[in-house]
Parts: C-alpha cells; sequence; structure tokens
C-alpha cells in the first residue's frame, strides 16, 4: 500500500483561497513562498516539503488530510469535481457550480435507479 500526496486538491484548495487575488499577494500573505512558487503549485507540480507545510498553514489544513493511500479511489462525481477545479481555463466559481451539478445529477439518478426523468 502506497501513500501518495493529493497534488490535484492542493492545488485546487489553493486557487480556491486565493480567488482573485494575485500571486504576489498571496505569496507575501503566505510567506517563504515565491509567486512562481505558487503558480507551479497551482499548476499541479510537486512543492517541496517547506512549501507544502507552508501552504498547509495557510490554507489551515493538517498535511495528513492531503494524503492519500493507492487503494482509495474517488467516486466518479469527486473526481469530475477534481478535474473540473484544476482547469485553468474555468473561473473558480463557474467551476464549483459545475461540480455542484454534477454531483446533484448523481444524487438524484442514484434515487432513481439510474434512469433519467423525462420532462412531458
Amino acid at each position: 500500500m502506497g501513500s501518495y500526496l493529493d497534488i490535484e486538491r492542493l492545488a485546487s484548495l489553493v486557487r480556491k483561497k486565493r480567488g482573485s487575488r494575485g500571486l504576489r499577494e498571496t505569496s507575501a500573505e503566505i510567506g517563504n513562498v515565491s509567486p512562481s512558487t505558487l503558480s507551479r503549485v497551482e499548476s499541479g507540480k510537486m512543492p517541496d516539503m517547506e512549501t507544502f507545510l507552508a501552504l498547509c498553514n495557510w490554507l489551515e489544513v493538517p498535511p495528513a488530510e492531503l494524503f492519500r493511500t493507492s487503494e482509495e479511489q474517488l467516486d466518479t462525481p469527486e473526481a469530475i469535481a477534481i478535474q473540473l477545479r484544476a482547469d485553468k481555463n474555468l473561473d473558480p466559481a463557474i467551476a464549483n457550480a459545475l461540480a455542484s451539478l454534477v454531483k446533484a445529477a448523481y444524487r438524484d439518478l442514484s434515487q432513481n435507479d439510474g434512469e433519467l426523468k423525462q420532462d412531458p
């Protein structure tokens, strides 16, 4: 059983918390993380340990919450949500709205035994 850092979740959390603020402003707030490093993390690149811990402190997320085991499988709606939030072409608010729609559709389908409802 191997463990790995869920870099997509980290990137998504960083993008979400940064919002529309600039990289320079955000990196100054975090401290000891350059704007270029912050950009690389948001793009899904693996940070060094010091940067990872600084980001976890800034995000107020325990580092252990960002680790996964190779045995863990995401459900389909969550995997889609991660991909939507990681898409740099989507506004974060739109990505979150789309993720919510996908999750709602899956919930609705599961409650109706997988049958789509047709409007008359």
